[in-house]
């Protein structure tokens, strides 16, 4: 019982930072600390709880989201969001932290992010399937590039982060007797 208040604490945690980071980076359109978060969540600790921290932290910023939400589209970024998770626990164990294939992942994760998102809120938006995908998937980068900035941003994020929190992380949550969730 102890170990699973120890990963909802924790789960909360991960949760929060994914949550104070958007509205920190809010200005900044696209550039977001919550995949790589959600990322080294699975990473550490395992898909599950990974899947947990990228539902939740949607769940919480979609509903308080600055600019409102559909709850169509906030369904499906929850639950694209969870490619982050999947990503970060494929990588576990079978991955180094190598910066340049943790940025290629990262880029990889972001793009079918991208894609099925912009997808989804172009159907959403135009009201019919295809020309709306079409639509949601020709505007992901017209007139603003906020696909590319967003690919650009993880590249460099999932470079830069998981090598360097990934050992602290779990060296804080090994210290704590924490069980792994797979």
């Amino acid at each position: 019982m102890r170990a699973k208040r120890k990963l909802l604490a924790a789960a909360s945690l991960f949760t929060a930072l994914a949550v104070s980071t958007n509205y920190l980076l809010f200005p900044i359109w696209n550039v977001k600390l919550m995949d790589v978060i959600v990322f080294i969540s699975a990473f550490t600790v395992g898909f599950r709880f990974g899947a947990v921290v990228a539902v939740f932290s949607w769940l919480i910023y979609g509903l308080f989201n600055p600019l409102g939400f559909s709850y169509v589209i906030l369904v499906s970024v929850a639950c694209c969001e969870v490619f982050y998770a999947a990503a970060g626990s494929f990588c576990a164990g079978r991955v180094s932290l190598n910066p340049f294939k943790l940025g290629l992942i990262g880029l990889l994760s972001t793009l079918s992010y991208d894609l099925l998102t912009n997808a989804i809120s172009g159907v959403v938006f135009t009201n019919t399937l295809w020309p709306g995908v079409l639509v949601g998937i020709l505007t992901m980068n017209f007139p603003a590039p906020f696909g590319v900035l967003h690919q650009a941003s993880n590249l460099f994020l999932f470079s830069l982060l998981p090598p360097k929190l990934v050992p602290l992380v779990s060296n804080l949550l090994s210290g704590s007797q924490m069980l792994k969730v797979k």
